[in-house]
């Protein structure tokens, strides 16, 4: 197989693999079974599983919320077991709800690679209603860790309720005045996801098109005033949804230092997620309306036949939908870090202003039989971000060394 033929241009009859005629409402710029004919479009459909890649790498940095990355030096002994009422508790952090939204940028991933695979329009609903899921799912999860109020419920009113309620909407929660709370925020973005999935698989052609990213998009915008809103309040030291709820819990330079974190981490997450997300909508909008252009760029290279070294002369298709699907992977695993982070730093901030209020439902928690001779988690520990290799980043905790 030369260079030319893994580049030539889209082929006028796209009749010529398994699955036949399109029958989505878009055909991408990458011509058609091209690499193998059993794969409409090779690198678009392959280069979809990162999507999977970064939803599991979403799933496996959940794992750090357990982990201190404290790097203060240590005790000489190991620091003893931590009872986390919150992280023994994870419906109240949210984390359910948060690896349900790495599970469905996974699914998105998957129905990709049907969907470039194929070109059918079973396969582009594959695609484009778990965007809207997961689009919702993130950004709900940051509007309710910041808007609703936290879970006033005791222990077992909160095991109450079933994996709906685990998955789907906050823990059972009660007001100040004991009446049951309506989880108003992630009601309306349940029935604004159902809504966009039958307008998605029910419209064909142009319309469908058209409807999609109109209700894709919307969600994407108010993710990302979401995401400024994070940054832009961690700019400003003295903001109440910061870290200043610790103040009094360390050393002026420690908690200098936290403060210092927290603005330099969020800052970093939120400008490297904008950066890779914004270049790769450029790259899915160039693609997209420039086809003619992008996929006959010439090129000359070198080919040994048979009467030794010749220079080809050919087209080349940077394949702007493949790198699409890269860019859009790490800037949404970024942005989604970013609204776990803020996520938790909101439970742990709300909970212990509850236990200073004495509310039953944030005490009840800390009562010595969930404790079970375990060291009690304190007010000074924090969640951070914590950069693996010094580019991967994950939510993790901040906890000061304690002996027994």
């Amino acid at each position: 197989m030369t260079i030319s033929s893994i580049f030539q241009p889209r082929p006028e009859n796209p009749d010529v693999g398994v699955w036949g005629v399109p029958t989505s409402s878009v055909n991408w710029c990458e011509s058609d079974y091209t690499i193998s004919f059993y794969i409409a479009e090779f690198f678009n459909s392959c280069s979809s599983l990162c999507m999977v890649a970064f939803g599991l790498l979403g799933q496996w940095s959940l794992s750090y919320l357990s982990k201190n990355v404290n790097r203060t030096p240590r005790p000489r002994r190991k620091d003893p077991e931590i009872y986390d009422p919150l992280l023994e508790n994870p419906g109240l952090l949210g984390v359910n709800r948060v690896w349900l939204t790495w599970f469905a940028l996974q699914i998105v991933g998957w129905g990709s690679v049907a969907f470039h695979g194929s070109l059918q329009w079973w396969s582009q609903a594959f695609d484009e209603v778990p965007m809207v899921w997961t689009a919702i799912l993130h950004l709900s999860s940051g509007l309710v860790g910041r808007y609703d109020p936290f879970p006033l419920a005791t222990a077992s009113q909160n095991a109450q309720g079933g994996w709906a309620k685990t998955y789907l909407v906050p823990s059972l929660r009660r007001t100040s005045s004991g009446e049951p709370y309506i989880p108003i925020i992630s009601a309306t973005f349940l029935i604004h996801a159902v809504t966009c999935s039958l307008l998605v698989t029910l419209f064909r052609g142009p319309s469908q098109f058209l409807v999609f990213h109109i209700l894709f998009g919307s969600v994407e915008l108010a993710g990302f005033f979401l995401t400024y809103t994070i940054s832009k309040e961690a700019s400003d030291p003295s903001h109440p949804r910061g870290v200043g709820y610790i103040k009094d819990c360390h050393s002026e330079a420690v908690f200098k230092s936290l403060q210092q974190r927290h603005m330099k981490d969020v800052g970093t997450l939120h400008r490297r997620g904008l950066w890779f997300y914004v270049t790769a909508i450029a790259i899915w909008s160039t693609d997209l309306n420039f086809c003619d252009f992008v996929s006959n760029i010439p090129i000359i290279y070198p080919w040994f036949g048979a009467e030794g070294l010749q220079w080809m002369e050919t087209t080349f298709n940077p394949q702007g939908h493949a790198w699409w699907h890269l860019f859009v992977s790490i800037g949404f695993y970024h942005l989604g870090i970013l609204v776990t982070y803020d996520r938790m730093l909101a439970a742990y901030r709300t909970f212990w202003g509850g236990v200073e209020r004495g509310e039953p439902g944030c005490l009840d928690l800390l009562n010595e039989d969930r404790v079970k001779g375990r060291l009690v988690a304190q007010k000074g520990d924090i969640p951070v971000i914590e950069w693996i290799g010094g580019w991967v980043p994950v939510v993790a905790m901040w906890r000061e060394h304690r002996r027994t």
